[in-house]
């Protein structure tokens, strides 16, 4: 095994995106991390193109570097044999309220005796003890009540709008990640294990608000909320002759340059933009003039003139114009692999960069459901009449 996590043993109880990316992540930076499904599996495993039953394009993508456990805690034999996990596992992570967690008996209070060492994470919508506690939540909903959605279309396109990626769970993904890595630092130094609880929407609220706090920055308020940069109408990838492109002066120096390659000098000796104050007063004044002036030459035109001046600049990729990116192909970050079952699959690369102790995307392929189940269990020091028994029970299932 590589990676910074080698060695640190993870029982995933999690599914859909925010789970599962945290676990893929710390799976391919080498934590063995144990997948516990449902009898049913994961409900990510049917959603998107597949070749075979449970093994969408969805799921391949956020559960490579897993093994599957299928077990039903519900069970005696079940429960009895997820404590058994716990005793050796350095985290435990979940994605259940309060209510089926406690009725299951796997709440944190019900661990620590077993392993006083254990870090267990929930990741949940709100935080428990507040008024929203118990309620579900999903990416959509959070985009709405965080203010993402207004963020996305009330202010630019006059209608909330959601985000067409699951931006609260994989940035929710990302904030339990860190939380995880922080707790366990903490054992390193200490020795003690603890609860850990991340709830989307706070993680999303103090994400959006660091900028967006503007004029509530100050009691009394010097404003309204919102960082008039970023919500300005015209703000935007801006036409061209022929297409799109991104573009932001930001600098003195970038607009100087940007009106001299335009020919409007005469904007440079303009007051409402002479500096970065100024020019954040009259956000909306300064987009539109980009949004006039794009249109009069090409794409590439405007790209090789940004780049020899030095201003910042990108093209408009689409989904599909990322495969053939020449910076992202320098390196291979879409990798074709061979799955055992799944044929010829591509991967989404690693995007940290470790000198001494990388990571890999390609150590464990996506598992089949239950593939793994006997395997785990076996390792746990279960009786094979035990698990066999199990296995006719329906308790767990052996999906090799």
């Amino acid at each position: 095994m590589s990676g910074p996590l080698a060695g640190l043993r993870v029982i995933d109880l999690t599914n859909i995106i925010l789970g599962p990316y945290t676990t893929q992540i710390m799976g391919d930076m080498g934590a063995d991390i144990i997948k516990l499904e449902a009898p049913g599996g994961d409900a990510m495993r049917q959603v998107g193109p597949a070749r075979n039953k449970n093994m969408a394009s969805i799921f391949l993508n956020l559960n490579r570097n897993k093994r599957s456990l299928v077990l039903d805690l519900s069970q005696s034999s079940g429960l009895k044999s997820f404590k058994k996990l716990v005793e050796s596992a350095d985290l435990v992570i979940h994605n259940l309220r309060a209510k089926p967690v406690a009725k299951l008996g796997i709440a944190y209070q019900d661990l620590y005796p077993l392993n006083p060492a254990l870090i267990y994470c929930s990741t949940i919508g709100y935080r428990h003890d507040g008024p929203y506690g118990d309620k579900a939540a999903y990416d959509d909903l959070i985009q709405g009540i965080s203010g993402m959605a207004s963020l996305i279309g009330l202010y630019q396109q006059g209608a909330p709008k959601y985000v067409p990626t699951a931006m609260v769970d994989k940035t929710a993904g990302l904030a339990a990640l860190n939380a995880v890595l922080m707790a366990l630092f903490h054992r390193e130094r200490t020795g003690e294990g603890q609860e850990v609880e991340v709830n989307m929407f706070e993680v999303m609220t103090s994400y959006l608000m660091v900028e967006n706090l503007w004029g509530y920055s100050f009691d009394p308020p010097l404003g309204d909320a919102g960082y008039k940069r970023m919500i300005s109408p015209n703000r935007k990838p801006y036409a061209t002759k022929d297409g799109y492109v991104c573009v932001l002066p930001y600098t003195d120096r970038h607009w100087q340059r940007f009106f001299e390659i335009a020919g409007r000098s005469d904007l440079a000796q303009d007051q409402r933009f002479g500096t970065l104050t100024q020019r954040t007063v009259n956000t909306n004044a300064l987009y539109q003039l980009l949004d006039e002036i794009l249109p009069e030459r090409s794409t590439a035109e405007w790209l090789d003139s940004f780049e020899k001046a030095d201003i910042p600049c990108a093209p408009v990729n689409t989904l599909e114009d990322l495969f053939n990116d020449p910076h992202l192909r320098a390196f291979q970050f879409f990798s074709l692999v061979d799955h055992p079952t799944e044929g010829r699959i591509r991967q989404v690369g690693i995007p940290s960069v470790f000198s001494k102790t990388p990571g890999d995307e390609s150590r464990i392929p996506a598992p089949r459901l239950g593939e793994h189940s006997v395997e785990v269990l076996k390792e746990t020091g279960i009786p094979e009449q035990d698990i066999q028994a199990m296995i006719a029970d329906g308790v767990i299932f052996d999906g090799r």
